[in-house]
């Protein structure tokens, strides 16, 4: 509801204001014919008009003019009509040029005072209504602005953070761009490449994937492209040809990425040679426990099987002279050692098969 202050030392014509104004529908109206109160007044709450006669006898409507005017001021704005029987252009300009918004002359006309006041109240509502958006919009601007600079500092701890895993990561790290075509050559590559790969940073960027691999199979890229484009990350393993021309297992892992609207690969490349080579060995070596423990098994233990049944056969031969009974049994006890012997070495070789 539209607050209306009245200033005029004629109570007359403050009643009539008031009339006038009530008629029109206006009930918020404070007024005064003492304009030393109008001070008193507006340090407790503002209106959203204030009409104010110009010749008072303790302050002149120009004073209070000049007081709003005052650059220390914090005077929030709202219009102020003059109320004036005086018309010379002088006064009017006056008053103009020291903030007034508009002039009520006396006598006044009913019609001329309701028009005016409307108009004016309109006006107030509307840069209130401007300041109230300029200041929502003012708020989220520095709510957008604080979550940028946070936005943009954890941007920078992370670029920080990921520019220092690229640059001491001790595997190959490449990028490229996974074209229709074809791959693009290489956009970005980690300082691990240059060692791994035996290529200066400067020859990686010139070079592509397939510069690189023993046998690039296109119909194998295509796979590793669509996969790129899903979103997937994939995992294989290559043969990748160093400078020097020798011929490296790598574990490839494919990161799908975007970079300027296009898709990216980032690919890291482990060399899993040395690895793959003992896991080989271990394998071949295996092999050889296998053929041992049969040997130890089955061709050393076949001819003591048979000397143990000769024996045993000689033992049950009656009137045996006493010295051959005695080297009989002691090539029987000799016999059975060698036999749990190789059953002893059979039994760890098996254990150490399935370590």
């Amino acid at each position: 509801m539209s607050k209306i202050f009245i200033v005029d030392d004629k109570i007359n014509n403050v009643i009539l204001l008031e009339n006038i104004l009530e008629i029109a529908g206006f009930i918020n109206i404070w007024s005064t014919t003492d304009e030393r109160e109008l001070k008193e007044k507006l340090e407790k709450e503002k209106p959203d008009l204030l009409l104010l006669d110009l010749m008072m006898p303790h302050i002149s409507g120009f004073d209070f003019l000049n007081e709003r005017n005052d650059p220390n001021s914090n005077e929030p704005f709202y219009p102020v009509i003059i109320l004036t029987a005086d018309t010379i252009p002088a006064t009017k300009k006056k008053a103009l040029e020291l903030g007034a918004s508009d002039f009520l002359t006396k006598p006044y006309d009913f019609n001329e005072v309701i028009l005016r006041v409307k108009n004016h109240l309109v006006t107030k509502f509307l840069l209130d209504q401007t300041k109230v958006q300029n200041e929502i919009l003012e708020e989220k601007i520095k709510v957008k602005t604080s979550n940028l600079l946070v936005a943009n500092k954890l941007a920078e701890k992370n670029e920080q953070k990921y520019k220092l895993l690229f640059e001491a990561n001790l595997d190959s790290i490449l990028m490229m761009y996974v074209d229709e075509n074809g791959p693009s050559d290489f956009i970005e590559c980690n300082p691990a490449s240059e060692k791994n790969l035996g290529y200066s940073r400067g020859e990686i960027l010139s070079m592509n994937i397939k510069s690189l691999l023993k046998n690039f199979e296109f119909d194998k890229y295509v796979q590793i492209r669509k996969k790129v484009l899903e979103k997937e990350k994939q995992i294989f393993q290559m043969e990748i040809k160093r400078k020097d021309d020798e011929v490296r297992i790598m574990e490839t892992s494919v990161i799908p990425d975007e970079l300027d609207g296009k898709p990216v690969a980032i690919v890291f490349l482990r060399d899993v040679t040395d690895q793959i080579n003992n896991l080989a060995a271990i394998l071949k070596q295996n092999e050889i426990f296998k053929e041992i423990a049969w040997i130890q098994s089955h061709v050393v233990r076949a001819p003591l099987a048979r000397m143990m049944g000769i024996i045993n056969i000689l033992e049950e031969v009656e009137d045996l002279d006493e010295e051959v009974s005695n080297y009989l049994s002691i090539v029987t006890n000799s016999a059975n050692e060698l036999d749990g012997i190789v059953r002893k070495i059979s039994s760890k070789t098996n254990e150490a098969l399935y370590i």
